[in-house]
């Protein structure tokens, strides 16, 4: 019969090779459903690739297909999505478009073209006050000059004034920064006219003229002093 000790010894080297094989499964379990994951998006992203080089090659039918095979391999391939709704749209099937574009929403690569995709649909299909919110979304994603442009241009013609001053001080922030003189001169003039446009709803602007004495007070306080303010046309009374 072993002494005490030495038998504890002997229990201890048959439990670490247990032990070490007990873990190593519990590593190789844990990590298979990241490599099924893995493998099911690199399946997803080849039939995406396989869907443009047709559709480059004008087999619109095939693209079709691998588009959808992509969508239905993964999910959340938001390009796969957006690639198949611009299909749909052009082939005239706007419902299944819009579905499709509504999907690739809640995908990381594809929230903004997403957003503008459905806004440019919803525009064509009269639904203007969806695709202005749409557009809205899209531009606070990636606020792209020419999508600033076309946000400002909606809030125009729905003569929505404070909020296409807003996006056009942005437009004008960008061009003072990386735009042509003319950019720079067509954005200074336009954000001068909204001002005078969107004056009845700012409290700057219209506070002067208006009976509330706080208003009145707002307004002077806001305004430039005459020295800071000389050479500049003034937009309040």
């Amino acid at each position: 019969m072993l002494p005490g000790n030495l038998g504890g010894q002997g229990r201890a080297r048959h439990t670490w090779p247990v032990a070490a094989c007990l873990l190593g499964l519990l590593l190789l379990l844990s990590a298979a459903p990241a490599r099924a994951e893995s493998f099911v998006r690199r399946l997803a992203e080849r039939a995406l690739e396989r869907g443009i080089q047709q559709e480059v090659r004008g087999d619109i039918a095939q693209a079709l297909t691998s588009y959808d095979e992509a969508v239905r391999t993964d999910s959340t391939l938001g390009q796969a999505a957006l690639r198949l709704g611009s299909l749909r749209e052009r082939m005239g099937d706007r419902d299944e478009a819009e579905l499709l574009y509504t999907h690739a929403l809640s995908a990381p690569d594809s929230g903004a073209e997403a957003y503008y995709a459905r806004a440019r649909l919803r525009a064509a299909s009269q639904r203007r006050r969806e695709a202005i919110l749409d557009l809205a979304e899209s531009v606070a994603l990636s606020p792209r000059p020419e999508r600033l442009r076309l946000l400002g241009g909606w809030y125009i013609e729905a003569r929505s004034w404070p909020a296409a001053l807003a996006v056009w001080r942005a437009i004008a922030a960008h061009a003072e920064e990386s735009g042509t003189e003319a950019e720079r001169r067509e954005a200074r003039i336009t954000v001068t006219a909204l001002s005078w446009l969107a004056s009845d709803t700012d409290p700057v602007l219209a506070g002067a003229t208006s009976g509330d004495w706080v208003r009145r007070s707002l307004s002077r306080a806001a305004r430039p002093a005459k020295a800071d303010a000389q050479g500049v046309r003034k937009l309040t009374p």
